[in-house]
C-alpha cells in the first residue's frame, strides 16, 4: 500500500511530496467546470518525467464537481478524460462525487446518475480504471439551507446507485470520517463493500459530543475533521478490515485539519504520514 495526500497536481506538488517523505500524491485535477485538468494534459511529459525523477506515484486522479449538473455528454467526456490522464500517469483509479440535483427527491435524481454514470462506468471498464466515490453528503449542516452535493453518501445509497448502475468499475473512496459523523458503522461497512473499494482516504474526526446534545445533529461545530491519528477513527481495526476483505490498492491524506493550515500545513502531513507509516509499514 503506497501512502500519498490530496494535492492540486503540479512539479512543485510532486517534488513537495518527495521531500515530505511521501510514496505518492493523489493527483487533485480540479472541478468539472474548471480548467485544471486541461492544464495537467497540457503539461503532461513534464509530470511524468517528474514523478519518475522523484520516484514519486499517483494513487487516484480526483476530479470534483456536481456530475450531475453537467449535461451527459459533457460528463462523460469529462469523467473520459480524466480516465485517459490517470492511465498516462501509471494509475488506475479516478476519483470524485456524484452531484445532486438538490430540487429533486434520491428518487427522482437515480435517473440522472444512470445515464452520466452508466456510459462512465461502461468507458472505465474498457479502459482498465476503477470509480471511486467519496461519501462526503456536501454541506447539510445548520439548520439548513442545505446543500447536498452527492448521492454516494451512505450504505443504503450506496446500494441503490450500484443497482442502477451494476458495474464492477463503479465503486467507493472510503472515508471513515464522513461515515463517523453521520453515525454510520464505518468498519462493518468495510466488510459490507470490500470488493466496491477502490481507494483510501485518510482523515480522522473528532466529535465533541457534549456540544452535540445541546445543538443536534443538525446543529453546527459539534465535529470536525482531523489529522489521522488525532481523533477517534480506529485506523488499525479499518486497516485490519482492509485486510481482511483484500483490498490491495493505495490510502492518500485528505488534510482538512484547521488547526494544520497556511504555515503549519506541512506539519499537519507530517504528523499525517508518521501515524499512518507505523501502520501501514505492517499492512
Amino acid at each position: 500500500m503506497k501512502l500519498g495526500y490530496l494535492t492540486p497536481l503540479s512539479l512543485e506538488s510532486i517534488a513537495t511530496a518527495r521531500r515530505l517523505g511521501y510514496d505518492a500524491i493523489e493527483a487533485g485535477a480540479g472541478w468539472l467546470t474548471g480548467s485544471t485538468l486541461a492544464e495537467i494534459e497540457a503539461d503532461l511529459p513534464r509530470l511524468r518525467d517528474a514523478l519518475q525523477e522523484h520516484g514519486v506515484a499517483v494513487t487516484a486522479v480526483a476530479i470534483y464537481g456536481g456530475t450531475l449538473d453537467a449535461p451527459v455528454a459533457e460528463a462523460v467526456a469529462y469523467w473520459g478524460r480524466a480516465m485517459a490522464v490517470a492511465k498516462a500517469l501509471g494509475c488506475h483509479v479516478v476519483a470524485g462525487l456524484t452531484g445532486r440535483d438538490n430540487s429533486l427527491t434520491v428518487d427522482d435524481n437515480l435517473p440522472l446518475f444512470r445515464e452520466r454514470f452508466g456510459p462512465i462506468a461502461r468507458r472505465a471498464e474498457d479502459e482498465g480504471v476503477r470509480l471511486a466515490l467519496e461519501p462526503w453528503p456536501g454541506g447539510v449542516q445548520g439548520h439548513g439551507p442545505y446543500r447536498w452535493t452527492n448521492l454516494a453518501s451512505t450504505p443504503e445509497l450506496w446500494d441503490r446507485l450500484f443497482t442502477e448502475v451494476p458495474s464492477p468499475a463503479l465503486g467507493l473512496e472510503y472515508d471513515p470520517s464522513h461515515l463517523a459523523w453521520q453515525g454510520i458503522d464505518y468498519l462493518r461497512a468495510i466488510l459490507d463493500y470490500g470488493d466496491r473499494i477502490h481507494h483510501v482516504h485518510a482523515k480522522d474526526i473528532v466529535i465533541d459530543r457534549a456540544r452535540l446534545a445541546r445543538v443536534g445533529v443538525h446543529g453546527q461545530g459539534w465535529w470536525r475533521f482531523v489529522v489521522p491519528g488525532l481523533g477517534e477513527v480506529d485506523w488499525l481495526g479499518a486497516l485490519r478490515h482492509l485486510r481482511l476483505v483484500g483490498y490491495a490498492g493505495d490510502m492518500a491524506f485528505e488534510h482538512e485539519d484547521r488547526v494544520y493550515l497556511n504555515e503549519r500545513w506541512e506539519e499537519g502531513l507530517c504528523l499525517g504520514l508518521r501515524f499512518l507509516r507505523s501502520l501501514v509499514a505492517a499492512y
